[in-house]
Formats: structure tokens, sequence, C-alpha cells
């Protein structure tokens, strides 16, 4: 409840006064007191200024001693001084005549030094006091020990004698109420007849501290024991006064008694502190629970417990130790801030020297702050305050519906709205989850989910929470990570200068809306405006005292206030909307003063300081502000509490102790009937629960009466409650429970346990019984949680909390900055696997089932079920003592019956020593057979998980071969990531260890994988096969300037190696990975170290192959792509030895619209309203309109000018022009008249088509396309280079896969293919897509090109068949007359040298003219290098004109 946050602040203290040895504080918490050997100094609260110095005489401290402690009269009127020499020195507190402030302030003379903001002016008033000595008081009964004030007239004093002595204020001591150890009774409870004085000498009191609502005193003995002393009567007669021994204490050091919840909490020097509450039965002392420091919070002793102090409202204790080091703890024992775990940096040892050895301390008002007084070497940095924040359940119990999470400070709000845990679970529930891969179950009905305790995983149908990888689920937690900051809120400096601290607040049920109340008049704050409304008129602000507490209905603010100005007791409502004025509010008198307020949808409960309930009715008419409230019961709680001040909470609900399961149609049909809610009254900590029931008869008004059932007790040791406002019918356990938290007792859930419906209704998939409802029970469940609790998510299954911690900024101990900067972190945590793991213990698998299937929507369902199983094995497994009836068995089978439970057992394993594995997979079953139901199901993933179990479980032999199977299933199903894995997992196991298990796992990475290979440096280009947000580059990309030849000896070429998307995926054998560097294989040498490899490696290397092979058959071009850019695969290489093989193209249409559906790419379409072209018959288009001029060319990713067509192609040129077989055979002549009359007529087209460019694909698409055509191109593969470039519409890609064709490498078969692909796609454009046909006329005349290579190779080929007959001196002449071509792509006949070289000037000449008139259209050079590789001198007019 309560945190600490920021700075311990030094509080600067005279060092002449001495060291301070005690810190006292009045009733309010306004004043503070701090005692030194020789003076007393007062301190205000806010500001924090000293306003008395009172230093004692040199005589007085010699004829009374020193000073050894003080204590406040309750209305603060004096002050009590005990010193060293057994007087009490009495001084009056009164304030300075003539003064109206103790500080005045003024600003400086210089104008720039003045004041000029609200929040540098001082508005409160400091009073100005002075200490008036009274009298002096001489204690003859020994030295005394402890001072304790019991009432305003009386203090009782302890003394070294055994004495309790009682003085009045005016000094004179009540000697027939004086108390002597001796002469009382002593027993362990009040039903013992006998009981015995204590009889040992030098015996008295050592610490004491009475409570009138406890009903007595708590008390330590110098000798280590403690007891509670009571009467029958608050007079406390000594012969009626009774001791009550505090069992099993025996070096109790303090005590400290708890007001609220009537606990009395002893310390002792094993530095635990036991809390005992007086068990009204037997009248004896019962230990209800002990705060503990475990041995994660300090692994040693702090020592003995010094001093502790509990807040006023009694919800936290402060607890410091001799040690050093100081903790708070929660009402019943919950640790919320302990300063032993702090950091203070490497060079301080808190063994040694600990910076917070607290030796007295107290709480400010409200709890803001704790003063502490600490050793220290410099006496002017020994008092310290430490600031705090707090839950507004600790005084506002009604913000228990609330799912939002706030905590408030003195002066300002941190708000933590939910709202990413909320849209997390919300988008899962809507269906957004992965589509990745789907559980083989999920094929019946989705909207259903049938459980039998006993039933099969086949009988099982599951909903639409079916999915393969926890991954789908786990990934949108993240979301949730994303709500732990915090909203600082700081009040208004004009409302908090007056009405410091923060008393109240609340938050409405959509977190916009927050109101603050403090010591007078409220205040309120909306989050969409980020502004604060404030009363208008500050007369009004500071006529009422909210005393009871705040909430939101609808559009009002609802307080329980005080007017002062009329002295009654009020029930006030602001309109939200409207000025804060008490004109527009609504204002109801109630008899009493009001305590607590609740409210539940329109009826409102008030408990008063007369132990009276009320339960109003209200009611809004309009919206103007017209609201009536009428009065429906009232109920007497004094039966059930000591003190009105004992009554925690009171709140209303709709739970009872018997429910029935009530359908979605009941509800919302019943909405129009006013149910009669049940009162849940927190009384000490003891949860009541008050059933009400209407009557058949009506008051006078036709009101209906309500009656109230007898009171019943829940829990005890509560200290805060939780309950749903309206129960959901989509999650009915977790909305209508009730939810408890007991400090260190945990949580505990009352939890409905509705009907089973019978077996017929569970065959058809119906949740509620058929034909009659039968009354069921409700059953409390404790579990024990990591955090405090602050608010619960009933709908997500998410508690919500915080922590403390802290941050170090110097380690300098001079400095005021020495101590740690504390911090405050919200924390959560998923509860559903402890109510799950509850009721499966209690044998209720059904309703544990049907709370399971309500939250497996979840994201984090898998992961709760994971921690249920989790937890059962691992209290199983670690137990020393046989386990009569384990629940393992009953987890699995539980766990089962979800879709989820292959993934839940090997994430539990994975998470787990592998000395427990036995344990579990016992009880799973055996890892294969897992491992072959993931494989059955389609589970990739997670029977890639179950390989590491298996590799630790069985030999090295067994795990390749399941996993050789798991990669060819993955590689099927394109899981290329998961492929790349597995391929690193089986290069990984060694060959020498196949047959033995392996003893031992490393979880460095997904598969146990160290990195080991150097770092990839991949060029931009690599990347953008991948990402698509990589910069294209804009020249030559090629790695190889010449087509590769796979028998090629003596040549090194290298080509962009593909980067994979996981930045962590590296090989993991250095030398495998040099050998496989270059894409293309280098002869002997490439060929030597493959047979070095393993027999492993090869089979690893086939299967690449074979799946490689498949895909690039199938024609699947980017899934190619993917699988080696994952898997390392290096394709030129392998494309090179499949040119003849898979990389055949037998059908260039069906190849062609398979690479558009698989990389999206659109199919070019002409456009009406682009200037048309006439063709003249004569091999020219003329142009009917002028073309206007364009922008600059396009230039592709292959570094050459491409004419990128299909923006504005030419309706009539799909009609008259007619590329087919018909055109196939074009002379020298007619390709170059294209040059003669109209050669500006057919550049213009030229230049005007290449700026008209057809809807293309993404970016991405295109980058991809342009690496695999420069693969295709560098691996020879032409029919796939001319595919590649024919869809990026790329001419001069064109024009190099024509060139490329007259290497010998290319196979005539191949030139033919790709001449039958220009024809097929010719036929094709002419029917189906007439988009291409602009592109196709600008390249058909690489047609001719092609035929000429074929004959060319033909006649090649016969003459070499004729010289291999001829006589010798024939063959001999031959020789000297023609030579072989070589594999360079010159023209081989010499005898037409000349003709070369005069066609390249005549090219040249063209082409200036040409570019005189596009300078960007073509690139000189790039031309002059295509048209030298040319054979012929016809195609290198054609190379001009392309």
């Amino acid at each position: 409840m309560y945190f600490p946050v920021g700075w311990p602040k030094v509080v600067s203290v005279v060092a002449s006064s001495g060291l301070p040895l005690h810190l006292v504080s009045n009733r309010d918490k306004i004043l503070f007191a701090t005692l030194t050997a020789d003076s007393l100094l007062l301190w205000f609260c806010k500001p924090c200024v000293p306003i008395v110095y009172h230093k004692r005489s040199d005589d007085s401290i010699l004829r009374l001693g020193t000073n050894v402690n003080v204590e406040w009269k309750p209305d603060s009127s004096m002050l009590c001084i005990t010193t060293s020499e057994g007087h009490l020195i009495l001084y009056n507190v009164e304030p300075v005549s003539g003064q109206t402030s103790a500080y005045q302030q003024s600003d400086p003379p210089s104008a720039n030094l003045r004041r000029d903001s609200a929040e540098l002016f001082v508005k409160e008033i400091i009073p100005p006091l002075q200490l008036v000595l009274n009298q002096e008081v001489l204690v003859w009964d020994g030295a005394i020990t402890k001072l304790s004030c019991i009432s305003g007239s009386e203090i009782m004093v302890c003394t070294t004698r055994g004495h309790l002595l009682r003085y009045r204020w005016d000094g004179s001591l009540n000697r027939d109420y004086c108390l002597d150890l001796r002469r009382i009774p002593f027993c362990v409870n009040q039903q013992v007849s006998k009981a015995i004085p204590i009889v040992e000498e030098n015996t008295h009191v050592s610490d004491i501290e009475y409570s009138p609502l406890v009903g007595g005193f708590g008390i330590t003995l110098n000798d280590g024991r403690a007891a509670f002393l009571t009467a029958t009567t608050l007079k406390f007669d000594p012969n009626q006064v009774q001791g009550i021994w505090a069992q099993g204490i025996e070096d109790s050091t303090c005590t400290t008694v708890n007001h609220k919840y009537r606990s009395i909490a002893f310390g002792r020097k094993n530095s635990h502190v036991d809390v005992f509450t007086v068990d009204e039965t037997t009248g004896g002392l019962e230990c209800s629970h002990s705060m503990i420091l475990s041995s994660k919070d300090f692994p040693g002793s702090p020592g003995a417990v010094k001093c502790m102090r509990w807040t006023a409202d009694g919800r936290a204790l402060a607890v410091a130790w001799s040690g050093g080091g100081v903790s708070v703890w929660s009402t019943f024992g919950g640790l919320l801030m302990c300063s032993l775990g702090w950091d203070y940096g490497l060079n301080q040892d808190l063994s040694k020297y600990n910076p917070l050895n607290v030796y007295s301390m107290e709480w400010c008002t409200e709890g803001y702050q704790l003063w502490m007084i600490r050793e220290c070497k410099e006496i002017s940095m020994s008092l310290i305050q430490l600031d705090f924040v707090k839950s507004a359940l600790t005084v506002n119990p009604c913000m228990n519906h609330q799912s939002h999470l706030y905590l408030q400070a003195d002066d300002r709000l941190y708000v933590n709205i939910g709202d990413s845990i909320t849209k997390a679970t919300h988008n899962m529930r809507n269906g957004e989850v992965s589509d990745e891969v789907k559980s083989e179950t999920a094929k019946d009905d989705p909207s259903t989910l049938s459980y039998s305790p006993n039933m099969d995983n086949d009988n099982v149908v599951v909903g639409e929470f079916a999915n393969e990888d926890a991954d789908s689920f786990t990934n949108s937690n993240s979301n949730i990570a994303d709500g732990k900051h915090w909203i600082v809120l700081p009040l208004p400096a004009t409302y908090s200068a007056t009405n410091w601290p923060i008393r109240y607040s609340a938050i409405d049920a959509s977190g916009q809306n927050l109101c603050v109340a403090g010591r007078t008049g409220i205040a309120h704050y909306n989050m969409v405006s980020r502004k604060w409304k404030l009363f208008g008129n500050e007369t009004q602000e500071k006529d009422f005292v909210v005393t009871g507490g705040m909430l939101w209905w609808r559009d009002y603010i609802v307080v329980g206030c005080f007017s002062i100005l009329d002295g009654n007791d009020e029930l006030r409502l602001y309109p939200r909307d409207t000025k804060l004025d008490n004109k527009f509010a609504k204002i109801f008198p109630i008899q009493s003063q009001v305590l607590l307020l609740d409210m539940l949808e329109d009826q409102i409960i008030i408990f008063g300081a007369d132990a009276q309930i009320s339960i109003y009715s209200m009611r809004q008419n309009d919206a103007v502000g017209d609201v009536e409230i009428d009065c429906i019961q009232f109920v007497d709680l004094a039966g059930l509490c000591v003190h009105p001040a004992c009554v925690v909470s009171v709140s209303l609900s709709d739970l009872r102790h018997e429910t029935t399961r009530q359908s979605h149609h009941t509800i919302l049909t019943n909405q129009t009937v006013k149910p009669a809610f049940s009162m849940i009254v927190n009384v000490s900590g003891r949860l009541i629960l008050v059933q009400r029931e209407q009557s058949e008869q009506e008051d006078v008004n036709e009101n209906p009466i309500y009656n109230c059932l007898p009171a019943s007790v829940l829990a005890s040791c509560v200290e805060s409650v939780w309950a749903a406002r309206c129960a959901s019918p989509e999650q009915p356990h977790l909305t209508s429970a009730l939810w408890l938290w007991c400090g260190a007792l945990g949580m505990r859930v009352w939890l409905p346990l509705f009907p089973v419906p019978p077996p017929s209704s569970i065959r058809h998939g119906s949740l509620h019984p058929s034909s009659h409802t039968f009354m069921s029970k409700r059953i409390m469940l404790p579990f024990h949680l990591k955090i405090y609790p602050l608010a619960i998510l009933f709908e997500d299954a998410i508690i919500l909390g915080a922590e403390n911690d802290t941050l170090l900024y110097s380690s300098d101990s001079n400095s005021v900055f020495s101590l740690p900067f504390c911090v405050l972190n919200r924390t959560s945590q998923v509860y559903l696997h402890q109510i799950l793991r509850q009721l499966l213990r209690r044998n209720l698998g059904y309703h544990a089932w049907e709370i399971a299937r309500s939250c497996s929507n979840l994201p984090y369902f898998p992961h709760s079920l994971e921690l249920l199983l989790h937890e059962v094995l691992e209290e199983e497994a670690t137990s020393k003592d046989p386990i009569p009836d384990a629940q393992l068995p009953s987890v699995i089978e539980f766990i089962q019956v979800f879709p989820v439970y292959l993934q839940t057992v090997v994430q539990c394993a994975r998470k787990t020593e592998i000395a427990l594995w036995a344990y579990l997979f016992n009880a799973a079953g055996k890892p294969k057979e897992l491992f072959q139901m993931c494989l059955n199901m389609k589970m990739l993933d997670t029977a890639a998980s179950y390989l590491i179990i298996l590799q630790n479980l069985e030999s090295s032999s067994v795990s390749r071969q399941l996993a050789t199977v798991l990669l060819d299933t993955a590689l099927l199903k394109g899981r290329w990531d998961l492929a790349r894995d597995l391929v690193r997992f089986l290069r990984a196991i060694d060959p020498n260890d196949l047959e033995s298990p392996r003893t031992s796992i490393i979880m460095g990475s997904k598969f146990t994988i160290n990195p080991q290979a150097p770092p990839v440096s991949p060029n931009a280009e690599d990347l953008s096969v991948i990402l698509g947000n990589m910069q294209v580059s804009r020249g030559r990309s090629f790695s190889t300037t010449v087509t590769p030849r796979v028998n090629m000896d003596n040549t090194k070429h290298g080509t962009p190696e593909v980067v994979t998307a996981a930045s962590n995926t590296v090989s993991t054998n250095q030398s495998h990975d040099s050998k496989r560097k270059k894409s293309v294989p280098t002869g002997r040498t490439d060929r030597d170290s493959t047979c070095s490899g393993t027999a492993e490696e090869f089979f690893i290397d086939v299967m690449l192959h074979r799946h490689a092979r498949r895909l690039l058959s199938a024609g699947r071009m980017w899934q190619l792509g993917h699988f080696a850019s994952r898997l390392d695969f290096h394709l030129v290489a392998w494309l090179g030895t499949e040119r003849e093989r898979a990389a055949r193209v037998e059908n260039a249409v069906t190849c062609l619209k398979l690479l558009h559906d698989d990389f999206h790419w659109p199919y070019p379409s002409l456009q009406q309203s682009t200037p048309s072209f006439v063709y003249n018959g004569n091999t020219s288009l003329v142009p009917s309109t002028p073309s206007p001029t364009e922008p600059s060319s396009y230039g592709g990713d292959s570094g050459y000018v491409s004419l990128a067509m299909g923006a504005s192609e030419i309706n009539c040129l799909g009609r008259d022009l007619q590329v087919g077989p018909a055109m196939s055979v074009v002379s020298e002549t007619e390709a170059l008249s294209v040059w003669g009359e109209g050669e500006r007529q057919y550049a213009a087209l030229m230049d005007r088509l290449s700026h008209q460019q057809a809807e293309t694909g993404s970016h991405r698409s295109e980058v991809q396309l342009r690496y695999l055509l420069q693969l295709m191109t560098e691996a020879g593969c032409v029919e796939w280079s001319f595919l590649i470039a024919f869809i990026l519409r790329d001419a001069m890609a064109v024009l190099r896969t024509t060139n490329a064709a007259r290497s010998s490498d290319i196979s005539v078969e191949a030139v033919g293919r790709l001449k039958k692909a220009f024809q097929d796609l010719c036929s094709w454009i002419d029917t189906e897509c007439l988009g291409y046909k602009p592109f196709m006329l600008a390249i058909q005349n690489q047609v001719p090109v092609l035929c000429t290579i074929l004959k060319n190779r033909e006649r090649r080929h016969t003459n070499t068949a004729a010289r291999t007959t001829p006589p010798s001196n024939q063959v001999k002449g031959h020789h000297q007359q023609e030579t072989v071509a070589p594999a360079s792509p010159v023209a081989p006949d010499a005898s037409i040298s000349n003709n070369v070289q005069n066609n390249l000037d005549f090219a040249n000449s063209k082409l200036a003219v040409v570019r005189k008139e596009s300078p960007k259209l073509i690139d000189t050079r790039q031309c002059q290098e295509s048209v030298s590789t040319s054979n012929k001198v016809s195609e290198q007019g054609n190379c001009v004109v392309s």
C-alpha cells in the first residue's frame, strides 16, 4: 500500500544541539519534536521548518539529569520530558501573542528577484509557538524507562522497580490507579482459573503502548517476555487488571499497537516481528502472522528490531533493525519495501556500516513521509525524511471496483491506465491471431468446446484458440509492458497551498476523470483536456471537509462531508461538466458523520460514525442536474464491531452464498428487477457477509422492505477486497468471485462453483442444465503472489501491483545524494494457473476446465498452462518425501484437453533442469511420440523444440534422423527460418558421437549452436532481397563480367551472398563457410574440398539440392530466392549445373504467369488516353501527334539503360503489327533500314516508349526480380533470364540475354527453347495480354538474332562433322585456314573483320544522331560493349536499334 519515492531528504539540524535521541509527533502528525540530551526542537511538517528551539540550562541538567524521552499531550498543548535522574519536566506549548505566523515572507528590493509566481508564496500559516515550563516532578520510584499517553488527562510512567505510575498532566499522581507488575496475575488466556504474578526480581517494563480499541496495553519486559495488560473497564482498576502472555516470545525488544485492526506487534531480537490479536472466545493472544525477511530479500540477519511505527490508518508498519536497515510491511505481513536490498554502490559493505541505521522514527500526516533519526558521522545529517505514495484503497476502499491503477502522494497523483493490457487482450478475443499454422484438430465447430475428465485428444473439439505455436500468443504480451509508465498529475498550486495534503481521491470507470479532496474542498481533473477544475469561490471551498470518501456516479462526484458553515453532515453531488459551485450541487443531509461510501449501480451505501449503515437509491431525472435520493434501508452494525473506527470497508455486492448459473438471456431480461444486494463488511480484517432479501411486505409508500439474514464470516486477516461491478456471461467464474488479499497469507478467491450440466448437454456442447437448475456452492481458494496487488483485471486474469526499486547517483557519503533514489515500477502477474491448480487439487476438474475455456482466448493462456505444469513439476520432482497423491498426472491430463498441450510440455521442459525430465515425460509421454504428434499436426516449431529434448535423451543418430524428417517437412511447408536452424543443428552433430546419448545441453541459442563464424558483410543489394527499404543501386552490380562455366579451371568468380533475416544466423563451421563462399566452383580445388566433407554434410546438401530442384522445376522463383537467402544456398554454381535439367523452360507463358503471381507483379495494360502511332508498312512508326518533352529515361538496376514499356502503348500497334513466325527471319538490310529515312521517327518512338512505364509492382519485388535476373545471367540460364527481363520490361537485359546465347556454354537446345519462348509469348500477347505489345515490338528484332545463332551453330556442327572424315592432307590444310572459336564471345571469322569494324563505325555514327535527340536514352559505352560481343555483322544493327 505504501511505496517510497524520490530521494531521502536530509533535514539540517544544528550541530551544537547534539545528536537527536528521540523523535515524536503530535496526534495530527503536523508538529514534530526532536529531543537531544539538553534541548528540544519543534518542527512544522509542511513546509519543513523549525518553530521552537529550547535548550535547558546547565543547572537544570545538573539537578534533573539529561533528557531521555518526550511525549505529546493529545491536544498538542503540552509536552512531557523524562530525564535520566527520574524527573518529569512538563512544558506548555503556547502561541506567541501578537504574531500571526512564525515566518514572514518579504521580497528583496531588486525587481528581478521579486516573486511573480503563486507557487513561490507560502500560504500555509506556520504557528508561532513557544515552550513555557509548567513544572518539574520527581518520580521517587527508580529510573523512568518509558512514557505512554493514555488519555487527554493522564500519562503512564514505567519505572525500573516494576511500577506503572499514572500521572496527570498537571503533575499530580493518581495513586489509586497505579499498577505493580508483582500484583498483576498473568496467564495464557482469560479462561484459566489460575493466574501467577511475576515473582522474578528486577523485572520491569521496557516498552509500552496503549490502545483503547484493543482494550489494554501492549508491553515488553526487560527479560524478553511480552504480554497484554487488560481489564474489564478502561479505568484499569488495579484489582481488575490481568496480564495475558504472548506465547512463544522470549526475546522481545519493542512493541506497537494497531488501533484499527486491533492487533499488537512485538519486535524480537531475531529480527522477526510477531503480530498478535485478541481471541474473542478465550481472551488470549493469538499469533496472527509474522513478518520475516526471506533469504531473497536479505540473506543474513539485520539484527534485533530496534523500533516500529504504524501509520495512522494502520495499513503499514515501519520496522528498523539494530544492524541497520528499514522496512515497511502491510497490515498482515506483506513486504512493501526493504532498504537492505537497495543499491548503495560497490564500495559500501552493509555488514560493517549501513547508511540507514535508524533508532527512532515517526510517520507524517496521512503517511506521506517517514521521519527518521539515524546514526551518522555528521550530526547535521542525522534527521532525514523519506517520501511515500500510497494506494487510494487505504483511505477510500470503494475504489476496489476499478481496474485502473493509480497512487496518491501528498500533492500529486501517479496514474497508470492499463489501455495497452486491455487492447492486447481484446485484440486476441476478436480473433486477431496468427494464421501461420493451425492445428489439425480445429476441423469441427470452432464455437464449441467439449470436456470429459477421461477423454482422449482425438475427441476434443477445439475452438478458435487452436494454433500452432506459442509465438502468436506471447508476441502480444509485449503490449502489456507498454503501460508501465506513470502519468504524474501535480495538484494546482492554488489548491495545494492551503489544502495540503491529499486525503481522498477517486477515478471513474473510464479512467478519464479523477477527483481529489484535501483538508477542505475538492478538485477534479480531466485526462483528455488535461485541466484541473477548482472552486471559483474560495469561501465555498473552505466551508466543507470531506470525511467519508468520494466516488464517481455517472457524471457526478459524490462526497460524504461535514459542513463547517452549518455544522451538519451531508452527502453532496457535484456535476462534472459544470463549474464547481454549490449552486450546481445537490446536497442531502445525513444523520451522522460519514466514514465510508460505496456504490453499486444506482444504490449507495453509507457507513456513519454511529455504526449505522444507510442504503439509498439514487436516480437522475434529467441531464440538467435533478437528482433524487430515497432511503431504502438502515442496518445497525454495532453488534459486529467494537467501534466504528474498526470498520475498514463497507460495500454492496451481488455475491451470495448460493448462486445459480444464469444465461446471457436471463441476465438481459432481469435487468429491470432491482436485486437485493448483499453487504460485505471488513471489521478489523475480518470479512463479514450480510445477505439481504426483499420482504413480501411494503411500507406506506409502497416501497419494498428488505431484511438482513444472519451474518457470516468469510475470512480473517483481510487487507483489501475486490469484486467486479457485474458478472460477465463469458467469464462468470472470475467476474462473480470475491478476491481477498491477506498479506503474508497470500491471495484468496471466493469462487462460485456452478452446477455441472448433465452428460447429455455436455455431449451436445451446451454448458447449461437442460431440465432444471440446482443450487451451487462457493469455495475459498488460497494461493500466493509475488507482487503486492493494487488492482485486479477480472476478465483479463491479471493482477496489477507496484514495487520499489532504487538508483544510486553518488557514492560520496558526505553528499546529500549519497542515499539511493527510489523509483516506482508497475508490476503485473497472471493468476489463472493458481486457480486451476487449486481446483485440480480438490478434484474439481470440470470447474477448472470451465474457467480455462473461458480464458482460452487470452494471449497468455498457454503461458498460464506452462506455469501450472512447471510449478507442480518443480514441487513434486524435488520433494525429498514420497508424495502419496501426486498432482502431476492430473495436471497433464487436464492440459491434454487443450491444443497447446504439446508446446506446453516442451516449453516447460526447456525451462526445467534435465534431472527433472524423466519425471515429467513419465507422465506426459515419450518425447519421440510427442515429436511425432507435432509432425502429424504440422506443429513444426514445437517439433523443433522437442529436438533439444531428444538430443539429450536419445542418441545422436536418433536426433539426426528426426531432425532430417523435420527438415524435409519444413522445406515442403516453406518454413525457411526453421529449415536454416535445422541445417545448423544437423551440421553441429558430431559424426563420432552418433551412437552415444548426450549428457548435457547448451541453452545458448534456439538449437544450442554457439556462433563461431566471422561476421558477414553483405552489400546493399544483397540485403534488398529481404529488406524492401534498401536503395537500389544505379550502377553495375555484376559479380562476373563473363558467363561462368561449371567445368572451367583456375577461375575465381564471386557472387553476392544472400543475407538471412535473422541477425544471429551465422555458420557454425568456419571451414565449411570458407569452402562455400564461392558462387562458382573452381574445378579441382572445389571438388577436393567437397570430397573432404563428411557423408552427413553431403546428404544435407543433397536434400537442399533436391528441394531447390523441386522449386525450380515448378517455376517458383520467389520461394527459390527465399530458400537460397535463408539457407545460404549459393544459386549461381547450382544453377550452372541445372541449365539443361530443372532450369529448362518448356512453357514460357506458364512460367511468366507464375512470376506475376509469386511477386505480385501487375500485368501491363493499354491506356486509351495515350497518343496513337500509325504503322506505315515501311518498318517505321510515325506518331500521329507531336511528342512532348518527357523526363529523363529509366535506368534499370542492372546498370543498363532499359526500355520500360507499357504506359503509352499503341492501340493500332496491336492490330496492325504481328510479330510471329512470319517475321522470324529479317535480312541485314531490312534490319538496318530502320536507320534510313525514318530513323528520327523511330528514335523518337523509342525515347517516348522508354519514359512511359507501365504499372509495376512494389519496390521490394523489383529488387528481388533484378537480383534473380543477375543470378540467372551469371549462371547462364538464358530462358529464365529472358522471362525475368521480360516481366521487368528491360530491353537491354533481353539484348544481353540474346548475346549470352552465343556462348559455347549455351546449348543449341537452350537457344531453341529461348526462341520458342519468344514465339510463345508473342502468340500469348496477341490473344491475352496486349499490354506487353509495345515492349515486344521493341525486342522483336532479337528473334532473327536467335535464328542466326541457331543457323551458325548448325553450320558449325556440320563443318565439324565434315572435318572429322577428310584425308590427312585436307585436314591439315583445313586447320591452316580455319580456327576453332574460343570461349570468348568475339566473332571467329577473320575474313569479315573489316566488315565488323565498318558496321561498328556506322552504328556509332547513328548512335550520335539518336543521342542528340535523347541524350539519356542509350549509353555509348554499353552499346559498344554489347556490339563487341556479336558474332555476325547483321546483329550489330539490331544491337543499336535495341
